[in-house]
């Protein structure tokens, strides 16, 4: 006997099935109709009027789609396998937000929902370019959408539906609550947000990020419509300003993600190289390098086929970090990563897709755009292009490495990950880093086509000569000791005291000052990474009466009894207080500064810790930010009553020229796009 359920809230969810299944239809419909206006000149309007309507049609469900997943959330019907999942009565309004992103579905409705809202754009502006561009466009929302039907097919579980009901998801429900017609009167709250989503970061991030994402469709979309309409170079400039465009959400994305794994994560730094942040990270640096080559092939064509294999490249890299984040492959070797959800087969399915066309294409189309390099070793294009290559080789060591699970899950293998994963990926991409900032350096004084020798040595003279007198205090005073790393330190001054000699004495024509500030950017960036990373230490140590086990945690951790004043390397630390809201309590420790016998407070910070009743302990740290350093402190343990805690503090100096860095880069991605975009739409 069928149970009679009293107080669900079905037809929300009915209707949001409807619109996930119409929105699919509908983009299948517009890559059929866009396909026939474009190989039918036989009622060729008509095909593409209908596929104009049809692809508003399924951004409108998509947008639909969304609206009714954030009404299930704010009202908090956890009838819904995903509402209740994700959120829960406590959160505050900024954390609900983020609930729509937190799981599977709602990242991929994210995704689905950028890509048909920038589609709409591209229906405006792509005039003759539209039906070859709109079918691949249409083709990729196909998958996208795919991924929220929640059926199975053939066997086969074809996407995961957000609007699941919380029942369904049990194999049986005798023996549960769902066993009573009046279940929702017992589920009174959600599982709410892992404590470590819980930031500010978090509301910001996932969207610019995903955005970024979508954003890549355009300029694989443009590459492939070329090879449709046999027009191998017109694409460059009408993809260039979505190029830029994609860098920097990716830049913002990458930025915010870095910030909210500072002040969220216990690692003390912005990057662990952790691999969903790999995956992140490569299609940024191989759409970087496509940048350049689609800069290099407007004036050589020798780099035509880098910029189809790069641009196209990089779309399928970020469908393969949907493979990787969410095949559960990397499940025991990231925290970012989500579990299994049996929808693997289908994101290989897209994936490999997406690939097959991009070979498929570029290798049917190769001869007829392919044009043998000029050999002109002293000019920009040609050290453009060496720097594009060694991007691609830094993405490739990336990637490479962080495959290491795929690897072993599809061959049985039990190839081992590095133990010290930071160091190992500081190592390689020291190297890289290197050799792009000599490349920044040489590109600022050489001119495009050729240039006399000597007057290019005459340019570097100054600046090689500055390199070296700035490093020699940095040796002297020990900031930078290390000999590879003194190398670097000379190779980033040298980039850097480049490009600002461009700037202001106009070393080339023609300059572009956008990608000069973004060069002086990424130099500022590098440097701060080299400065801060190389001199970021554990400053606590364990100054109590109390042993804390091992060598290790008493060279790092400092045991605080409260109201107890130790020492901490220059400062005189107190655990003063503690206060408990909700799950998360926060302990107050103050550091002070002593002189002439006296204490005076410093400063005082605030580390806590999240107790979730179902996912555990979290702990979160907290930082004093100066100019020229920052102090990082977190809970290591905690007693069984707050009578004592275990801190650990590290000091990272230089840090905000590391953040000074990334923000000019990203800074000089959007100067460079909104100078693009106003020359190639609004002129028009």
């Amino acid at each position: 006997m069928q149970i009679q359920y009293i107080g669900e809230h079905l037809f929300p969810g009915e209707l949001g099935r409807f619109f996930v299944w119409l929105g699919f239809c509908a983009a299948i419909l517009a890559t059929l109709f866009y396909w026939l206006s474009f190989y039918r000149r036989k009622n060729q309007p008509v095909w593409l009027q209908s596929a104009r309507i049809l692809y508003i049609i399924h951004a409108f469900s998509l947008i639909m789609v969304s609206v009714i997943l954030y009404y299930l959330i704010f009202k908090h019907y956890f009838e819904y396998a995903y509402v209740w999942e994700y959120s829960s009565t406590s959160l505050p309004v900024k954390y609900i937000i983020s609930c729509f992103w937190a799981g599977q579905e709602g990242s991929f409705l994210l995704w689905a929902l950028g890509q048909a809202l920038i589609g709409l754009v591209l229906l405006k502006i792509s005039r003759n370019w539209e039906s070859p561009l709109m079918i691949v466009f249409s083709f990729s929302q196909i998958f996208v959408t795919s991924m929220l039907l929640g059926v199975k097919f053939l066997g086969l579980k074809i996407g995961a539906s957000p609007f699941t009901l919380l029942r369904d998801t049990m194999d049986t429900v005798q023996g549960t609550i769902f066993a009573l017609p009046d279940y929702l009167s017992k589920l009174n709250d959600g599982n709410g947000l892992n404590p470590l989503l819980e930031n500010i970061w978090m509301t910001i991030h996932p969207p610019v990020l995903f955005f970024g994402y979508a954003l890549t469709l355009v300029p694989f979309a443009y590459a492939i419509a070329s090879f449709l309409k046999k027009d191998y170079h017109t694409w460059i400039s009408r993809a260039f300003p979505w190029t830029l465009l994609a860098l920097l959400m990716l830049s913002s994305g990458i930025l915010l993600g870095g910030a909210w794994a500072y002040v969220s994560l216990t690692f003390g730094g912005f990057w662990s190289w952790d691999p969903v942040e790999n995956s992140s990270l490569v299609p940024w640096i191989t759409l970087l390098a496509a940048l350049h080559f689609m800069i290099i092939s407007r004036r050589q064509n020798f780099a035509l086929f880098a910029a189809y294999l790069l641009v196209t490249l990089s779309y399928v890299l970020v469908l393969y970090a949907s493979f990787l984040t969410r095949s559960g492959v990397l499940a025991d070797t990231s925290a970012h990563s989500f579990g299994d959800n049996g929808m693997t087969v289908q994101l290989l399915v897209f994936l490999l897709s997406f690939l097959i066309l991009m070979v498929v294409m570029i290798g049917m189309s190769i001869r007829k755009f392919h044009v043998p390099k000029k050999d002109t070793l002293l000019s920009r294009e040609f050290w453009m292009f060496i720097g594009g290559i060694i991007m691609v080789l830094a993405s490739f060591q990336i990637i490479f490495t962080t495959s290491i699970p795929v690897y072993n899950t599809l061959f049985h293998t039990n190839i081992a990950p590095p133990v010290d994963r930071i160091g190992f990926y500081n190592r390689w991409q020291l190297i890289y880093a290197l050799l792009i900032a000599g490349f920044i350096a040489f590109s600022q004084f050489l001119n495009y086509d050729s240039n006399d020798p000597m007057k290019f040595l005459r340019k570097l003279l100054i600046p090689l000569i500055g390199s070296l007198v700035i490093c020699i205090p940095f040796m002297i005073s020990g900031i930078v000791i290390q000999w590879n790393f003194l190398v670097f330190l000379f190779f980033i001054f040298f980039a850097l005291l480049s490009s600002i000699n461009n700037l202001i004495f106009r070393a080339v024509r023609p300059r572009n000052l956008s990608a000069i500030f973004t060069h002086i950017g990424f130099t500022i960036f590098l440097l701060g990474t080299l400065l801060t990373f190389s001199n970021s230490k554990i400053i606590s140590s364990n100054t109590s009466r109390f042993d804390l086990g091992d060598l290790k945690a008493n060279e790092e951790n400092l045991m605080l009894m409260h109201g107890d004043t130790l020492y901490l390397n220059g400062f005189y630390v107190v655990y003063t207080s503690s206060r408990k809201t909700g799950n998360t309590t926060d302990y107050r420790v103050d550091f002070l500064k002593k002189k002439s016998e006296k204490y005076s407070l410093d400063f005082s910070l605030h580390p806590s810790v999240n107790v979730h009743p179902r996912m555990g302990a979290v702990y979160n740290p907290d930082t004093k930010h100066f100019i020229n350093r920052d102090y990082y402190t977190y809970i290591s343990s905690v007693g069984n009553a707050p009578d004592y805690i275990v801190i650990k503090t590290i000091m990272n100096p230089y840090i905000n020229v590391l953040w000074a860095g990334c923000i000019l880069m990203t800074g000089g991605f959007a100067w460079a796009f909104f100078r693009r975009a106003r020359r190639r739409w609004v002129s028009r």
